[in-house]
């Protein structure tokens, strides 16, 4: 059986790409001063679905944003820009593609904020000493009931479905490894406490 990008795929999820192309996520970086989609957004996530891609996942959209990945980070947390992020899911599905919402927290990997970064634990950075503190067990379920809402929120602006960033060394990412999760409760020690 050949099978060639231009055939249609069913996802285990039931969704139907109409094509194997993937546009992969990309920081845009061109979001509003309060974090928000703007109309540069749904003009490039419509070129991007005119190019004919049967997948396009956005660039990093922030679950908190105290905690930026970069200057310029969407970020759904509570802080509006909903109408923009509709617009951009309806731009993003033109020409019959999905588009998803990347959702994450850089965790230690933050390059901005408004407090001190976090992690599963206390972890340096070279160039970057003292600036990550560890999560406490009330905010790590925080951050999970902000992944849900995050998900929700992409779901009723209209995006197909979420990406859970769990790569690239973000929070996620460190909750995985034994080198940034050295925690000794509920949320580290075995991997399924990590994960």
């Amino acid at each position: 059986m050949v099978v060639t990008l231009g055939a249609s795929l069913t996802l285990p999820c039931g969704a139907v790409l109409k094509n194997r192309l993937v546009k992969a996520a990309m920081t845009e970086g061109i979001a509003s001063a309060n974090n928000c989609a703007t109309a540069e957004h749904a003009r490039l996530y419509s070129r991007w679905a005119q190019g004919g891609a049967g997948l396009l996942i956005t660039g990093n959209v922030l679950v908190d944003r105290r905690f930026l990945e970069r200057p310029g980070n969407v970020a759904v947390d509570d802080n509006g820009g909903y109408e923009e992020l509709a617009a951009c899911a309806k731009a993003g599905s033109e020409n019959g593609s999905h588009v998803w919402m990347q959702i994450n927290h850089p965790g230690r990997q933050a390059e901005t904020g408004t407090e001190q970064f976090v992690s599963p634990s206390e972890n340096t950075r070279p160039g970057k000493e003292g600036l990550t503190r560890a999560l406490e067990p009330d905010e790590i379920k925080d951050l999970i009931s902000r992944f849900i809402r995050s998900a929700k929120i992409a779901q009723d602006t209209g995006f197909a479905g979420v990406q859970i960033h769990g790569a690239h060394g973000y929070l996620m990412s460190q909750f995985l490894s034994p080198l940034t999760n050295r925690r000794d409760d509920d949320w580290g020690g075995s991997l399924e406490n990590r994960a």
